[in-house]
């Protein structure tokens, strides 16, 4: 069934507008999710398991993980290999195609004390930032070893990071960190309240629970959507944007 709904917020002298089309709740509420190159969905939950919908929010697959923490991240670049933090774990995990065995690595077993977030590297490796003292490192699941390290200034609230060709982007409540492959900073956006980002060919979207920023890969600030409703979580897929409360998911497409 199709809601059609206009919503109007201000934006910079003139009025957004959004038409919502589509509403579904999920089994549980999501602590993580992502959206492939294809458009699927990935929803992560705080028993560790992983549910994979098409864009249109029908179940596709299920991944379950016994004695797991809640998901923090999915990072799902390669949609074969889906890559799983677990915070409370201090855990990665690594699937295939949902369908074998995973590969798990505790971080533990490379000397990281206490991993905050965690993404794969376009090279195999891992990135992790580390806390007390707060370092970023580069570790290599083949050796279990580090191989870069360089000391950051973040803070706690690390909410999500990405690595995207030489580039490495890390949000926080603050706003948005971009690194280069050396983890040297490149620029910072001060974004209050940031919940998360998507990168989208060479723009990247941040989110908080208000509004939607467009960024453009050298960090100038090109629009910003206010949302038709608070959420903690966002995604966008195809034209229309997930906005994710508790355990419902809503669908709205920007009118222009």
């Amino acid at each position: 069934m199709r809601i059609s709904l206009l919503v109007l917020f201000p934006l910079v002298g003139h009025s957004q507008k959004w038409e919502k089309v589509k509403s579904w709740q999920a089994t549980k509420q999501p602590t993580a999710f992502s959206v492939d190159y294809q458009n699927n969905i990935y929803m992560g939950f705080s028993d560790g398991g992983l549910t994979k919908y098409d864009s249109e929010g029908e179940l596709l697959e299920n991944f379950s993980l016994s004695n797991a923490s809640s998901v923090v991240l999915i990072d799902v670049q390669n949609n074969l290999k889906p890559f799983l933090f677990y915070f409370d774990n201090q855990q990665i995990t690594i699937l295939d195609r949902f369908s074998t065995v995973p590969k798990n690595y505790f971080l533990a077993d490379f000397d990281v004390q206490l991993g905050m977030m965690a993404c794969p590297a376009p090279d195999g490796n891992f990135w992790v930032v580390e806390n007390n003292p707060q370092r970023l490192k580069k570790i290599s699941p083949l050796r279990k070893s580090t191989v870069l390290e360089v000391q950051l200034q973040l803070g706690d609230s690390i909410n999500k990071m990405q690595a995207y060709q030489n580039l490495l982007f890390i949000s926080h409540t603050n706003g948005l960190h971009v690194l280069d492959q050396f983890g040297g900073k490149i620029y910072s956006v001060d974004l209050l309240g940031t919940t998360g980002f998507q990168l989208i060919g060479n723009k990247v979207l941040v989110f908080s629970k208000m509004k939607i920023t467009r960024l453009n890969f050298t960090g100038e600030v090109e629009t910003e959507l206010y949302k038709p409703e608070l959420s903690e979580g966002t995604l966008k897929v195809k034209e229309s944007f997930l906005f994710i409360k508790d355990r419902t998911i809503n669908f709205y497409n920007p009118i222009d």
